[in-house]
């Protein structure tokens, strides 16, 4: 793995744990829109997907009056499903699974393909 990707990582491990002691220096959970980000930037790291992860990551700080009244709407619809504690444990295990320097090899053969796939996209 480049040492790129290393940083990437770790940048985005670390903006993944910041976004969760914001809402503990606020004493909530995540509302629909924060947990909906944060689930789905835990996923594309899961993947690989880095690029994705960062702009769910973006999403989640993104102000109540600039997020789309659409998306918010159907997300009232939509039960919640995560707390901090349960993204807490799903970026650990990402972390254990996946995040170490070598962590591609880890990866099912298919993913650490689309990952390659996505990557060259990007850069």
């Amino acid at each position: 793995m480049q040492a790129i990707d290393v940083e990437r990582k770790n940048r985005l491990h670390a903006n993944f744990v910041a976004a969760l002691d914001l809402l503990d220096a606020e004493h909530r959970e995540p509302d629909r829109w924060e947990e909906e980000c944060l689930s789905y930037a835990l996923g594309a790291m899961a993947c690989g997907m880095y690029l994705v992860a960062e702009v769910e990551l973006a999403a989640f700080s993104r102000p109540i009056d600039e997020r789309s009244p659409d998306a918010l709407a159907a997300l009232a619809a939509k039960p919640a499903r995560f707390t901090k504690d349960m993204l807490r444990q799903g970026l650990d295990y990402v972390k254990q699974r996946y995040g170490h320097v070598d962590g591609a090899a880890d990866l099912p053969a298919v993913l650490a393909a689309g990952q390659q796939d996505m990557q060259s996209l990007t850069t």
